[in-house]
């Protein structure tokens, strides 16, 4: 699925809403950035994955055919995959299965596959690659990631892949981009018996094979993240149910869990279906009805992987009564996989506005009391770096927007407390009705796809779309508010200042962006409104008492953080 033009971690750091500083002491892999010629070329349709898991070795062989559309004229196939892999054969596959073989090299992390002759424009390929190796063990997972080659209380081994920062190209060839969402990805995975293999998609069969291994085949038919192309095996159990949609059809729940773990499944299958309900409301349905709601208990925190999300929490909850980190990633189902960044820039569609729905959710299980929504957000502010901007421009690899400057070993961060508290203000200075209509319609642009659950849904967006749909629901140009808050780090600072018996407000603004938010002003017990349309406003001063600015802290600025 390639970028679409305008309306054509993944996890908490603890069970805090607040994001905190990590040192990880590891870079990730490089994922994303720039799309070469090579990779604009062509579109991926599908992935069939074909791979023998060997924990005793801790190894794998595989056999993945890849089907892509040709975009513009090549003569090479360009796929990523890390050099720890042999690669012993590449052919193109004809229509009636015939195999016709493919020179290829491996530059760093490459697979170049050359065809025969130039491949047009509008003509199909499909490409499959034998390989086998030992795939790269995250060294920190999820937030470096890689395979794990884990074990359960008894000794059993525990499989778990997590590759958002890395890219999928840790375990299997892939074309490594956010650009480009595979169609369908069809699994066929063989493991030792009695493990249990838990991916995207609807299970299809499990074949019991005479060397004592199962294969699992699964199935997905909407488009996936390369990232989210995994599979968890362990010897889970696992706990069926359903919720029913706002549409009245009913979603498949299946939760992979630990078999020591099997009495607290039920309470957490019970949240997320209070968090779906949350998000439905706000967001519009759940958007892979037709493939299921899946849970797998996973040996790292966790990971949004698409229809089978990464839970390993431990089933803890906040003092509020909930699961963070299952809320969260469970979240991601709209804000990462129905709506997808086409680009790493735009990392914050994913993380930020989620971490506004995570904030969101204390408004909404208090019933409208924004007391605890407010304390969160305050502390959010006061945890952001603003060193680099939320939404650049330039195209980016994953780790350039999610870690820190210039090491990139650090959580950043920014992309997830600093882009909840820019939507936040963006709540306050839209209003409320305007601004989940945004929200929503970013989700789903018109009412009609609410209803497409055939992969039609899924799309791939920018932050200018955004820009657009606020503007278009609001009537007014927001790319002011868009420039300050999301393409440059700094933030505006206020200046007050009282002359007789006025209040005196400027707005100070890096490189004198312009800014004309307005700002809440109590006098007497009273709470005003101050419009300042060229960042500037001068107001009576009622009372006794000095005002106070903002009082609830709806407006991000320079005095809220660090």
């Amino acid at each position: 699925m390639k970028y679409l033009p305008p309306f054509a971690l993944i996890f908490l750091l603890s069970v805090s809403l607040v994001t905190a500083q990590r040192e990880l002491g590891v870079k990730p892999a490089k994922t994303g950035g720039p799309l070469s010629a090579n990779q604009a070329a062509y579109d991926v349709q599908s992935y069939d994955i074909n791979v023998n898991v060997k924990p005793a070795e801790q190894s794998i062989e595989g056999v993945v055919t890849v089907t892509a559309k040709i975009v513009n004229p090549t003569n090479v196939l360009d796929l990523d995959l890390e050099n720890v892999f042999t690669v012993s054969d590449v052919s193109m596959i004809g229509a009636a299965g015939k195999a016709t073989t493919l020179k290829f090299t491996r530059p760093d992390g490459k697979i170049l596959a050359w065809f025969p002759m130039t491949k047009q424009a509008g003509e199909s390929v499909s490409v499959r690659v034998i390989y086998f190796g030992k795939p790269r063990v995250a060294p920190r997972p999820p937030w470096v990631g890689g395979i794990m080659w884990e074990k359960t209380a008894d000794g059993s081994p525990w499989i778990s892949i997590a590759t958002q920062n890395d890219g999928a190209d840790t375990w299997i060839p892939v074309k490594d981009h956010p650009s480009d969402k595979a169609s369908s990805v069809a699994l066929h995975a063989t493991v030792p018996q009695p493990l249990v293999v838990a991916a995207f998609g609807k299970l299809q069969t499990v074949k019991k094979n005479a060397d004592g291994t199962s294969t699992y085949n699964w199935l997905m038919t909407n488009p996936i993240s390369n990232y989210e192309i995994v599979f968890n095996a362990a010897p889970y159990k696992i706990i069926k149910d359903r919720y029913k949609s706002i549409y009245g059809d009913y979603i498949p729940i299946e939760f992979y869990i630990l078999p020591e773990d099997f009495e607290k499944g039920a309470w957490l299958i019970d949240e997320t279906k209070k968090y779906t309900a949350f998000f439905e409301k706000y967001l519009g349905p759940y958007p892979f009805r037709s493939q299921k709601l899946g849970i797998a208990e996973t040996p790292h925190l966790g990971m949004e992987h698409s229809t089978m999300i990464a839970y390993g929490n431990k089933f803890k909850k906040t003092d509020d009564g909930f699961d963070s980190l299952m809320l969260h990633e469970y979240g991601h189902e709209w804000w990462a996989n129905l709506v997808t960044g086409s680009d790493w820039r735009d990392f914050w569609i994913h993380e930020g506005f989620q971490s506004f729905m995570d904030t969101l959710y204390l408004e909404h299980i208090y019933k409208g009391n924004q007391d605890k929504y407010f304390a969160e957000m305050k502390k959010r502010m006061k945890n952001t770096r603003n060193v680099q901007p939320v939404a650049p421009r330039e195209e980016k690899i994953a780790y350039e927007v999610y870690l820190q400057a210039p090491d990139y070993i650090k959580g950043d961060g920014d992309i997830y407390g600093k882009g909840a508290v820019v939507l936040h203000t963006l709540r306050y200075v839209m209003g409320d009705a305007t601004f989940f209509r945004a929200l929503r319609r970013m989700c789903y642009p018109t009412k009609a796809m609410e209803r497409v659950t055939d992969g039609r849904q899924a799309r791939l967006v920018n932050t200018d779309d955004f820009l657009t749909i606020v503007n278009e629901e609001s009537g007014k140009d927001y790319s002011w508010f868009f420039e300050l808050y999301l393409r440059q780090p700094k933030l505006a600072k206020l200046d007050v200042d009282k002359k007789g018996g006025k209040l005196v407000l400027k707005w100070d603004t890096p490189n004198n962006i312009p800014f004309p938010m307005p700002v809440d002003v109590e006098m007497n017990g009273k709470v005003r409104r101050v419009e300042m349309p060229g960042g500037t406003a001068t107001i009576d001063i009622e009372g006794s008492g000095d005002p106070v600015i903002d009082p609830k802290g709806w407006v991000f600025r320079s005095d809220l953080a660090k």
